[in-house]
């Protein structure tokens, strides 16, 4: 299926409409081919948001970020973006915590480090998977960053937990630019808050058990990423005029620089 593609209709089936959940946006759940998804649609936005965020979260896929799954919909006027359920495998629900509720349970400030640390704590060791979970997160943090996404509060942040109570990242979701430019994230990124710089995001690297270096490797791979992404969301259907809003703020010069500067 190309990434604008419709869902065909035989595919699809409304189990819940006008559903409540929460966020700003108004949602139904829509079953796929017998699985849950998550649909989200326009709220008088001046741009196509529910395609913008499926391009943001198609685009982190290419900095080796494990994105939800995400679906255009082409509606009568813009579109809607179906997410497929990461808390639901086979019919059998999975137990899920968002950062908010784990990092309070476990007394630690609502941050990026500190979400590592649990995983570090927490985490599933085989294979030393929440290592790897650990770099994903700085990933995400980065990404984040550099998107302008500075809607990344703690309840958009989710670990899945396992009978043995054991800790797992969540794929990510609720990705995409916010268009406010603000220059600080919702959670702590390092030494200096929520600041949105990627010296800040270098200094608590450690925190996601990478080195110095390491972490500059990885902060590399994301701006690679970044600097693709107007021919990324070309392709995936947002029209020129949305392309130019978004580049007010997503290419302003305090994160252009940080991009070309590093």
């Amino acid at each position: 299926m190309l990434a604008n593609e419709p869902i065909p209709e035989p595919e699809r089936r409304l189990i819940s409409p006008g559903v409540t959940m929460g966020g700003a946006r108004p949602k139904a759940l829509l079953d796929i081919d017998g699985e849950q998804w998550i649909v989200k649609f326009a709220d008088g936005d001046p741009v196509d948001t529910p395609l913008i965020e499926h391009a943001a979260m198609t685009l982190s896929r290419a900095a080796d970020i494990h994105a939800a799954e995400t679906r255009p919909i082409k509606l009568a006027f813009g579109h809607a973006v179906a997410i497929r359920r990461f808390d639901r495998v086979g019919g059998r629900r999975v137990h899920a915590l968002s950062a908010n509720v784990a990092l309070k349970a476990a007394a630690e400030e609502l941050g990026y480090p500190e979400l590592a640390q649990l995983l570090r704590r927490r985490g599933v060791v085989g294979g030393g998977a929440n290592r790897v979970q650990m770099r994903e997160l700085f990933r995400r943090m980065v990404f984040n960053i550099l998107i302008d996404n500075t809607d990344d509060h703690e309840k958009n942040h989710v670990v899945l937990v396992d009978d043995a109570q054991t800790y797992e990242l969540s794929p990510a979701f609720d990705v995409l630019p916010s268009g406010q430019a603000l220059g600080y994230q919702q959670m702590r990124i390092g030494t200096e808050q929520a600041d949105s710089t990627l010296i800040n995001a270098l200094s608590m690297c450690s925190s996601f058990g990478l080195k110095t270096d390491e972490a500059a490797r990885e902060i590399g791979v994301v701006i690679e990423v970044l600097d693709r992404w107007k021919e990324h969301f070309r392709s995936c259907g947002v029209s020129a005029r949305d392309i130019d809003s978004l580049a007010e703020q997503i290419d302003r010069p305090f994160l252009a620089e940080q991009r070309r500067e590093f």
